[in-house]
């Protein structure tokens, strides 16, 4: 028993099992892709909620006391109490 195969018609079917490949990757990524935007702008929006409730609650904290806000200011280094600065917060003018 013999089979013959063309080559080119064994070309042929190569060439088309990788454009199907290749579409269907294609596809995948845009799928993907069109996916990781959908979250993106999801989490960009419960941010903007999450900042929106953080101003309303410093201008109700603000009308109750009377007092701007302030900032809470966190050091990066701790540094002893009792140590001098040596110049560290001063300006370069200065």
């Amino acid at each position: 028993m013999q089979i013959t195969v063309h080559l080119g018609l064994l070309a042929l079917v190569m060439l088309c099992a990788f454009v199907a490949g290749l579409l269907f990757r294609v596809l995948q990524v845009k799928s993907l892709r069109r996916q990781i935007l959908e979250l993106e702008s999801e989490k960009m929006q419960d941010h903007a909620e999450i900042l929106q409730l953080q101003k309303k609650v410093a201008d109700l904290q603000q009308v109750r006391t009377g007092q701007p806000a302030s900032t809470p200011v966190v050091p990066l280094i701790d540094k002893d109490p009792g140590q001098p600065d040596n110049g560290k917060n001063k300006r370069a003018s200065q």
